[in-house]
């Protein structure tokens, strides 16, 4: 109903949703003509690959992006380049994922310390971190790690003070697929929304599977991760971290509830006023990807220390 009690045409309100599913079409290819400048650098005796953009620009400071459990940089392809017109932004692949390194054992603060080990290859200073689900820990270990580098944590719908895994017996076994076409048909996240825009979900979908040897193909990560860090008590270290953080929530959330979020700010002392994206589960950038940007955009101008 309109506002003078007006009904409108059902082939208005479907003109309308696929002008909308045009402009976001058109807003992500413009994004992902962006290419990246690929780099790796070794931290702790595992190479380390990053995504940068805009990273030419000395003069401005650095944003990192970080993503989730078993996911790889290649989440923020349609993101990072919505900001560089103010940064020099890396999107980093965490080791056991994406395109960086296996290790023996994984642990989130070496995670945090590859983070700074990327962020210093790259030459950023004046460093903002953001980080999804699992990628915040590391990124508030790097933050306590090295406060002379990072000025600020934003994170993304992540369960900190809750997050402990349990289940140390996890599976070790690698599964494997006859075609690239097969594994991708596999392809799920984890947890599995709803509401994922499906051209972002193939885009990260077709850039998480690997060739292997023998002529099959698998997933990027490293099925030792589950194990290794299952196995970690982690966040003590991280209550009432003074470093200035902030906390952006999907209104929708499967892993983050309002006891989540609470526990959080109360052991948490510098967290702003959570922001909350409406219309997402967890993947926020998968499901409402320009309203990401804008949450994240409204937080980083209200906190630039020379105004964005």
């Amino acid at each position: 109903m309109g506002s003078d009690g007006a009904t409108f045409p059902t082939t208005t309100r479907l003109g309308a949703k696929a002008k909308g599913a045009s402009a976001l079409a058109d807003w992500l290819r413009e994004a992902w003509r962006h290419d990246p400048t690929l780099r790796a650098v070794e931290v702790e005796g595992a190479t380390v690959r990053y995504r940068g953009w805009g990273l030419d620009d000395l003069y401005k400071p650095g944003l990192v992006l970080v993503h989730g459990f078993l996911a790889h940089a290649r989440w923020w392809d349609h993101i990072a380049p919505r900001f560089i017109d103010r940064f020099r932004v890396i999107a980093p692949d965490l080791t056991g994922m994406g395109d960086s390194d296996w290790r023996r054992v994984y642990c989130r603060r070496q995670y945090g310390r590859e983070l700074i080990g990327a962020a210093h290859d790259a030459g950023l200073k004046e460093v903002i971190f953001v980080g999804h689900s699992f990628g915040a820990a590391s990124c508030l270990y790097a933050a306590m790690t090295a406060p002379e580098l990072i000025r600020r944590v934003v994170v993304v719908d992540a369960r900190v003070f809750h997050g402990e895994l349990q289940d140390t017996t996890a599976s070790k076994s690698e599964k494997t697929y006859a075609s690239f076409e097969a594994a991708l048909a596999h392809y799920r996240l984890v947890p599995t929304g709803s509401w994922a825009e499906p051209q972002i979900a193939d885009y990260v979908g077709r850039h998480s599977i690997r060739q292997l040897d023998r002529g099959r193909w698998s997933w990027k990560f490293d099925p030792e991760a589950r194990r290794s860090l299952r196995s970690q008590r982690l966040v003590e270290p991280l209550r009432g971290l003074r470093s200035p953080v902030d906390f952006i929530h999907a209104a929708n959330s499967e892993v983050v509830g309002s006891n989540d979020l609470a526990t959080f700010l109360s052991n948490m002392p510098a967290c702003g006023a959570p922001v909350s994206v409406p219309l997402s589960h967890h993947h926020i950038m998968l499901e409402q990807p320009v309203a990401f940007v804008a949450a994240l955009n409204g937080l980083l101008a209200g906190h630039h220390a020379g105004g964005i």
